[in-house]
């Protein structure tokens, strides 16, 4: 393959990981009152990549999309980005295979929309099995399952509506204009949460506190015996202390996990039956067992939130996705270069603040909320993602010095053959867009 056509797939592939990365950061100020059940506009992202590129970008997309997002999020490497990276990989390998099933097999042939339902259901299971294998193993915590399963159809028929929406529109991207998603110079910085410093912390390798953190976090999951705890608990004092990150800040910014943390102290509070009754009644039994429980659970949550803001707080951007490159090693086996990962990671942070503005703007232009019916909505919704898209991708193409992808790299010496390999894999997904 040429590396013009290479240089363009990455293109292509970062700015469905930025616009991506966008939609999550603006789903996660919505309020969701089961932990763990949203509407997935960035996973939906993933099953447009699968049709338009194929499965490797689509998995890049799920990997990558996850990882820069904890990046601006300050919660890399915390119990949050564990489920997501998980549950988000396995959706996509799903959706991979009832996709290729339903191309080389007629008689099992699914739409879009059947394939984002199974998607769903495949992120929320594996999500609540996660969190009773690694955070509350307590079986009270599939009390939500019902829930879940009930929330992915919605949800996975919404996405799934959504992405053939934006797979449509994605045919004739002559049909945008360049004015309908104004570019602007980004009104908000997104550095993530990293404070500069030259403390010892700070001067450690990212690659150490990477696995330092994974390595503490795993003995979190395995551990309940005091002096183990009482010893983490002093190291992750003196590491905030020595790293000069005031307590505060931490503090405050892990307030956006309180009800996650606060559900896994109740499940065991109000559904462990056993021991010494503290409080009863004809319906619930709260026992001392159960209390203690509670906040173990609660306790080991929090701490890998802290844990993960003081990784992220102490480390940057650079130094992170450098570090990533040489952790991510193991997708060679995917056939996917760990370079090219990091400089698609490197790119689609680029992107973000522009294309996060320019979805602003597009949200006040386009109204949504004063339009009625939910078909209507979903088209709404398609075209204004797949404008934000395409208006990206022009702006790449012209290479101009404002668009949000001007350092994405060298342009192909043939445009029109960079875009080839693009062209063939959306023409094999048309059947499966109608």
């Amino acid at each position: 393959m040429e590396q013009g056509v290479i240089s363009d797939r990455t293109k292509q592939i970062a700015l469905l990981v930025s616009l991506s990365c966008v939609l999550q950061i603006m789903e996660s100020a919505v309020p969701h009152p089961i932990p763990g059940l949203r509407l997935g506009l960035a996973n939906m992202l993933s099953l447009v990549a699968l049709v338009t590129l194929g499965f490797r970008a689509a998995l890049q997309v799920s990997i990558l999309r996850t990882v820069l997002s904890s990046f601006l999020m300050g919660t890399f490497m915390s119990p949050t980005f564990v489920l997501s990276f998980s549950a988000g990989v396995a959706a996509t390998c799903v959706m991979g295979l009832l996709y290729r099933a339903s191309g080389s097999a007629r008689r099992y042939r699914f739409s879009l929309i059947g394939i984002s339902v199974f998607g769903a259901l495949c992120h929320n299971t594996v999500q609540l099995l996660l969190a009773y294998l690694l955070l509350v193993r307590h079986k009270g915590v599939f009390v939500f399952l019902p829930y879940l399963v009930l929330g992915a159809v919605a949800t996975g028929w919404i996405t799934g509506a959504i992405a053939r929406a934006v797979c449509l529109r994605l045919e004739k991207p002559e049909d945008f204009k360049p004015s309908s998603f104004p570019l602007k110079a980004p009104g908000r910085t997104f550095s993530g949460f990293y404070v500069e410093g030259s403390s010892l912390v700070h001067r450690l390798s990212g690659e150490l506190k990477i696995l330092l953190t994974v390595f503490i976090s795993i003995l979190l999951v395995i551990t309940t015996d005091a002096p183990v705890l009482m010893f983490l608990t002093t190291f992750l004092i003196i590491a905030v202390l020595s790293s000069n990150v005031p307590f505060s800040s931490l503090i405050r910014r892990s307030r956006r996990c309180f009800f996650l943390i606060l559900t896994a102290f109740l499940i065991p509070v109000f559904m462990h039956g056993s021991g010494e009754a503290l409080f009863e009644t004809a319906f619930i039994t709260i026992t001392r067992e159960g209390v203690i429980q509670g906040f173990r659970f609660a306790f080991r949550l929090y701490y890998l939130i802290i844990l993960s803001l003081l990784l992220t707080a102490t480390t940057s951007p650079k130094e992170l996705t450098g570090s990533l490159t040489i952790l991510l090693g193991f997708l060679k086996f995917f056939r996917i270069s760990p370079m090219k990962t990091a400089l698609t990671l490197s790119m689609a942070w680029n992107a973000v603040p522009y294309l996060w503005e320019a979805a602003r703007a597009g949200v006040r232009k386009e109204n949504l909320s004063k339009i009625k019916g939910i078909g209507p909505l979903i088209g709404s919704v398609g075209s204004w993602i797949a404008g934000l898209y395409v208006m990206a991708e022009n702006m790449s193409a012209e290479d101009e010095a404002s668009s949000p992808v001007s350092h994405l790299g060298p342009k192909p010496d043939n445009p029109e053959e960079g875009r080839a390999g693009t062209s063939q894999a959306r023409a094999s997904g048309e059947e499966n867009c109608s």
